[in-house]
């Protein structure tokens, strides 16, 4: 073995590109048992230096193909809200006397304890 350290792969690399990703499509994607995804997330085997490249490269020609479509990075998925639309009385506002300025001031913040 001339290159030791090229033969496995980072296995936080590939904890990185794995993550959100379960186990069976992962191991559909590396075309691998699951079992064998398993270990190499679990640490009991060591990861091919293949794994992580392929997961990046997955990662970035995706990113490459949702930029040329316009998408961008994708928005977190939110729930809708709906409601009725609500309308408040309008308070009354206070004119000044006698030529005299109103000043508004700002409202205190209060001290946290």
């Amino acid at each position: 073995m001339r290159y030791p350290n090229l033969r496995y792969g980072n296995p936080t690399e590939m904890a990185y590109y794995a993550m959100g990703v379960p186990l069976k499509d992962l191991a559909r994607r590396l075309r691998r048992d699951e079992r064998t995804v398993r270990d190499w997330i679990n640490g009991k085997q060591r990861v091919p230096w293949w794994v992580p490249e392929i997961l990046r490269l997955k990662r970035m020609e995706a990113d490459l193909r949702h930029r040329q479509m316009g998408m961008g990075a994708l928005a977190p998925a939110l729930g809708i809200v709906s409601a009725d639309v609500i309308t408040l009385a309008q308070p009354e506002t206070k004119k000044p006397q006698d030529g005299l300025r109103l000043v508004e001031s700002p409202a205190p913040v209060p001290a946290i304890a």
